[in-house]
């Protein structure tokens, strides 16, 4: 697939979500509750070439998790009705919390660092956007089009991305460059992107993008 129009790499921002030990590597969190984590790591290559091979005057974000380690900031205290996930985590582990801060598990990936000229954005629920300075970082640098990269594809990714659109950037969801524990909802998602919200390019389509 092709975008059918020419990008401006000034204009744009790869938003690399979520890479953190406890989501991706093994020892994780996810993986100590039998999650399998072969897909997540499988990305990381992807991710290593976008970061490397994307015009440098595209903006480079990596989107963290980092939690309060006294739960002050979960979000889980204002649910009385928990998804299933979250009550096999407490079932499994005594608590479903994950990504603490300051701690190996919110820390990323370590074959994924920042440059000097990346950035690096902190959040506390699945949405980038949710009470982050994020959109105030991205309408100052003047962007208007999203890539998305990281995990997991159906819920922080997802989540970004909808909240994106709805404040009216073009996204663009890089189908090899997300993963998820859960392939029919990964798969789900990016067909919702696809018929629904923008564009769903491979990380080779991305690369024969035509720029301005």
């Amino acid at each position: 697939m092709h975008l059918g129009v020419e990008l401006d790499p000034g204009r744009c921002a790869l938003l690399v979500i979520d890479m953190q030990n406890d989501f991706v590597s093994p020892g994780g969190f996810h993986h100590r509750q039998g999650k399998p984590v072969g897909a997540m790591q499988a990305i990381i290559p992807a991710i290593q070439l976008l970061l490397r091979e994307l015009p440098p005057a595209m903006r480079r974000v990596f989107v963290l998790t980092a939690r309060e380690p006294d739960g002050s900031d979960s979000h889980w205290r204002f649910h009385r009705i928990l998804p299933q996930r979250v009550r096999a985590s407490r079932e499994a582990e005594g608590s479903d919390r994950n990504a603490l801060r300051g701690t190996w598990g919110t820390e990323l990936v370590s074959l994924l660092r920042p440059g000097p000229a990346d950035h690096v954005v902190y959040k506390r629920r699945y949405s980038a956007f949710y009470q982050t300075d994020l959109e105030l970082r991205l309408r100052c640098w003047g962007i208007d089009t999203l890539f998305f990269a990281g995990v997991a594809t159906e819920i922080c990714v997802e989540s970004t991305l909808r909240d994106a659109f709805m404040r009216d950037f073009d996204v663009v969801l890089v189908s090899d460059a997300v993963a998820s524990w859960d392939a029919a909802a990964h798969r789900a998602t990016l067909h919702l992107v696809q018929q629904s919200l923008g564009a769903v390019l491979t990380v080779e389509e991305v690369r024969a993008i035509t720029w301005r």
